[in-house]
């Protein structure tokens, strides 16, 4: 089976709850659509478990984009700024003073590799997955996001995402955060690493489309 899940945000209790729930077996295949680090604590953990297991897919999001702007080789004018107002005050503390030099860098390179869009087939559909909305560029990416109104992006592919807490597309129901089913475009960030008690991990399987929360 094949499984996305996105924006994680070191939330690492409910990433192992939702590898219980949906029983992921060596032949399944996760895709993890960015943003696994920053916000809660255990953002670094996510990366050294994903980089370690052959049946984990990940793709760049703008947290691990702002992690290289901030300690990658351009170190990238005002991005420590950026990064530390979005969250990443943890991450940098566990890379830069908890993490030996070696890992550190295995760390940086594997986020430098991660493509920032995949195209899957799954059940007989086809997929588009991409952090924050297809786009031009790499900034475009993982930064963009859809309208409730947004247009289909493909007519031949279903588009999965991130990045936008599924509360602004849905609206506010008062209950817990849900997926968000657009016209060709379903948003996954059900809101983990944010401080509402309304915020879940979701993962969606593209075989049959099959949600799950944690």
């Amino acid at each position: 089976m094949t499984y996305c899940l996105s924006d994680v945000h070191g939330e690492l209790d409910r990433f192992h709850a939702m590898l219980e729930l949906i029983g992921l077996r060596e032949e399944d295949t996760l895709y993890i659509i960015g943003d696994v680090i920053d916000r809660k604590p255990g953002g670094v953990d996510l990366l050294r478990l994903i980089m370690g297991a052959p049946n984990m897919v990940m793709l760049l999001g703008n947290h691990e984009a702002m992690c290289l702007d901030t300690l990658g080789p351009y170190n990238t004018f005002g991005a420590r700024s950026l990064w530390k107002s979005n969250g990443g005050g943890c991450t940098y503390r566990e890379l830069v003073y908890a993490t030996p030099v070696r890992e550190r860098h295995e760390i940086l390179r594997f986020l430098s590799g991660l493509p920032d869009c995949l195209d899957v087939q799954a059940g007989g559909r086809q997929f588009h997955l991409v952090h924050g909305m297809p786009g031009e560029t790499t900034y475009d990416r993982v930064w963009g996001r859809p309208l409730p109104d947004s247009p289909a992006p493909f007519g031949d592919r279903l588009t999965i995402i991130g990045h936008t807490p599924t509360v602004y597309l849905n609206g506010d129901d008062g209950g817990p955060l849900r997926m968000w089913h657009g016209r060709g475009i379903i948003d996954i960030d059900c809101g983990c690493g944010n401080s509402t008690d309304r915020r879940r991990l979701g993962c969606l399987r593209l075989e049959d489309l099959a949600e799950f929360y944690v």
